[in-house]
């Protein structure tokens, strides 16, 4: 199978069933940040939204974590391309969509398309879950 294939179905797979607010990033597994290095490293990121809307951000420079307000999407259009530059990290632009598939493949091409003709990517991942504010288990205090 190819990877790029593999890498896409896993992705997708990934998205499934993940609760609001959780943050998959995604870049080079090979990567150290450096406040010193100005080469362009791809990165993307995939947010789970409310009504199972996925932010999709790609970028050039390693992407940060969002404080948004709030996770609702009634004011977003779906599965259009937002170029310009809303959040000072997102150099590539952005999507909504609820198409996970979609969302994947979204994250998956910019790393191929991304790579030499004689370079491979391999792509490092980080899951973040939201933080409870009280914890589940309230027998504890």
């Amino acid at each position: 199978m190819d990877p790029w294939v593999y890498t896409r179905e896993w992705l997708a797979e990934s998205l499934l069933a993940k609760p609001v607010a959780l943050i998959i990033d995604l870049g080079p597994s090979d990567y150290i940040p450096s406040e010193h290095d100005s080469d362009d490293v791809p990165c993307a990121q995939l947010q789970v939204m409310e009504d199972e809307v996925f932010l999709v951000r790609r970028s050039r420079t390693e992407l940060g974590h969002l404080l948004l307000a709030d996770y609702s999407t009634a004011a977003v259009t779906l599965d259009k391309w937002y170029l310009q530059e809303h959040f000072d990290d997102c150099t590539d632009g952005l999507l909504f969509t609820k198409d996970r598939r979609l969302a994947a493949e979204t994250c998956v091409t910019w790393f191929r398309d991304k790579q030499g003709p004689d370079e491979k990517i391999d792509i490092g991942c980080n899951y973040r879950f939201a933080d409870q504010l009280v914890p589940e288990d309230q027998t504890l205090f």
